[in-house]
Formats: C-alpha cells, structure tokens, sequence
C-alpha cells in the first residue's frame, strides 16, 4: 500500500489549468507547480495538496498529475490569527483525519500551515521560504500580525521532525531561532518555462532589472539613494513589482526608472530576455527563485551579502556582491555592468550551465522524494 503525504501549502491551484499569477512580490509560490508536475509518474507515495482558502464557501477536491489537491474553506488571515490559529488547526486536523497520512509537510512559517503541525503526531517536514524571526530584524515587518507570525515560527520549527531550507544561509537563521534541529538542504527548484528563455538582450539598450516586492526589506530605498545621487544614468533601471515604496520611486520622476508593476511569468520572462543584469540588494532574503531564473536564463547578478543569493554569485566573476548600503557602492556595481555589454554577457554565461543542472526541478522532486523515504522507515 502506498504511503500517503499531505503538503500544506500556498499552492497556486489556477496553474493546473494553465493561468500565470501575477510576479513581482506577493504571488503564490513559484516553485510548488513544477514540483508537482515532477511527482506525475511518482508511483510510490500517494501526494495531496493542501490549500487554505478564505473565498471557498465547502471543500473542493481537484484530481490532477495523478495527486490530488484539496482546498480546505477557513478564514482571513487575521481572523485565524487573532483565534489563535484555531480554525486553521481545525481544517487541518478533519484533512488529516480523513486521509490518514503517514507523513505532513508544510511549507512556511510566512502564513498558517503551520497550524497542520499542531495536529499530526507523526513524521513531519516544515520547508522554510521566508524566515521571519530574520526579516523582523530589518524593521520592515510591522504590524500586529507580523508579530504573531513571528511568535508562531519557532513553535513550528520545533514540532517539525525534519526542516529543509535552500541555503547555507537559511539554515544558519533556523539554527539561530531553535538550536540542534534536524535540517536537510533542499533547492527548491525553477520552472522548467525558464529553461526555454533565450537570453537576447539589445546591445545599444542597457536594462538592469529588479522582480520582487518594492520595499525596504528587498533593499530597494538603496537603489532610490542611488537614484537620488546620480539623477543622469547611462542605463535603465526596471522593476517589476508592487509595494508602499512605488510612490516614491514614481515621485522621483527619474528618466531612467521604468516601473512596470505586477505582471505574468511570461511577460517577466520577456523583461529577463531583455535585460543585461538582475539587481536584489535584500536586507535578509533566503533564497529567492527570481535570483536562481535569472542564472538559469543567463544573467549577471548584483546582489547583497545578506541572504541566500549570495550563494549564487561568484564575487567580480559571474556578477557582483555588494558588501554595504552606501549609494557609490551600488552605483559602481551597476555602472560596471550597465555600460559594458561584453561583460554582461560573459559574466552571465560563465557559471549559466552549472546553474541549469543545479536549478533543474526534477532535482528537488527527487530529493524531498529521498527525505520522505528516509524518515518513512524510521
């Protein structure tokens, strides 16, 4: 008899009938649908998907890619939270009952999965995305329910039997909020889509492209100092995105700056193919996969230390880590690459082939495969 796995996720039920969410900051998790495509000729577990949806009025079950995915109907956010997760715990605990699983995975501590762990007494995977005990140091998480998230996440961090995190990095900040946790290092791999992205770029049109959510924690008010610094730049610098620092951006009125807003993974494809390098100057950031589809397409990237994609650069070689917050030192990383095309593309080229193999999706499949094999014979 197959053994069974429930995952607990933020998993974008609108791409299994092949619609794109918005990208830029905020979307459903990216990584997820190629995961579960992967698991289609998976014979060995029987996988369900779980979904906590705040529009759903009764639960819904959706077969497809031989899994089956249940959206589970509870309450906003802020209603499970100030209930003490409560009616989170609940629909977690009537799935559990009803399907019998000999294992829960749940990813991330950023939402209200982490409720499932409360309620299953058996072996138990929690994958970290975002690490907020680390992201609240940067002062950019306020809020009454920011703060609850992080009193909730070491207590998910300690029920779960196995923590898995893409990075060195992540690992450390885990380490840090609960000591001597079993943890494995799993990449959590990039829509095969990417694969197919030729790099092709405009050799008389420099573009440094930034994709994420425009705000403090992704470092973006140091590419305003930069922007305030240098009010003529010999390259454009396009985000994709949205956030409470988009007003200022706009206000600043900088010919250089395009501002393109939320857009579908196809047309965030099309900007990459454009664009002569990828900038994340994060604060803290465990490892975001826009970082590892910029590698994967072939793109220098400059980047902070601080974080997981750090750990996809080869410092002066296939991109730039750029060590402090002062304005000259990002101008000088982006000048570097912004008027010298050449460099763009050879710096881009130089790791691409190694970061295609590492970054391939069936990798990550395989790996949580072994992880749940392993702790199944426990």
């Amino acid at each position: 008899m197959k053994k069974k796995i429930i995952i607990f996720s933020e998993f974008p039920l609108s791409a299994l009938s092949g619609e794109s969410s918005g990208r830029g900051g905020g979307q459903a998790a990216t990584w997820l649908p190629q995961l579960a495509r992967a698991w289609e000729t998976c014979s060995e577990f029987e996988i369900h998907w779980a979904v906590f949806d705040r529009n759903a009025d009764k639960p819904e079950i959706i077969t497809a890619l031989n899994q089956t995915f249940h959206r589970l109907p509870c309450p906003s956010i802020s209603v499970s939270l100030l209930l003490a997760r409560w009616p989170h715990r609940l629909a977690a605990k009537s799935l559990i009952r009803h399907v019998q699983p000999d294992l829960i995975h749940v990813w991330g501590t950023e939402n209200l999965f982490g409720a499932a762990l409360q309620e299953f007494d058996g072996h138990s995977v929690l994958s970290m995305q975002g690490i907020i005990t680390t992201y609240f140091k940067t002062g950019d998480l306020t809020g009454w329910r920011w703060r609850l998230f992080r009193f909730w996440e070491p207590r998910s961090i300690l029920k779960a039997t196995v923590i898995t995190c893409e990075s060195k990095w992540g690992m450390n900040q885990v380490a840090s909020i609960v000591d001597q946790k079993c943890m494995r290092r799993i990449e959590y791999g990039v829509s095969p889509s990417f694969f197919d992205v030729k790099w092709c770029p405009d050799a008389a049109k420099p573009r440094i492209l930034f994709v994420g959510g425009l705000n403090r924690l992704k470092g973006i008010d140091l590419l305003i100092n930069v922007l305030k610094k240098y009010p003529a730049l010999p390259w454009r610098l396009v985000f994709i995105g949205s956030g409470y620092l988009e007003e200022e951006l706009r206000n600043l009125h900088h010919p250089s700056v395009e501002l393109l807003g939320m857009l579908k993974t196809n047309q965030v494809q099309e900007e990459m193919s454009k664009a002569w390098a990828f900038v994340i100057p994060s604060r803290a950031d465990t490892s975001p996969n826009v970082v590892k589809e910029a590698r994967v397409i072939g793109l220098p990237v400059i980047g902070s230390k601080n974080g997981g994609h750090a750990e996809y650069i080869d410092n002066g070689k296939d991109g730039f880590i750029v060590a402090g917050c002062e304005p000259e030192c990002w101008y000088q990383a982006l000048n570097a690459l912004g008027t010298n095309y050449e460099r763009c593309r050879l710096m881009g080229s130089l790791n691409q082939s190694k970061y295609r193999e590492y970054f391939r999706p069936e990798k990550t499949a395989d790996e949580f495969v072994k992880l749940y094999r392993e702790m199944l014979a426990m």
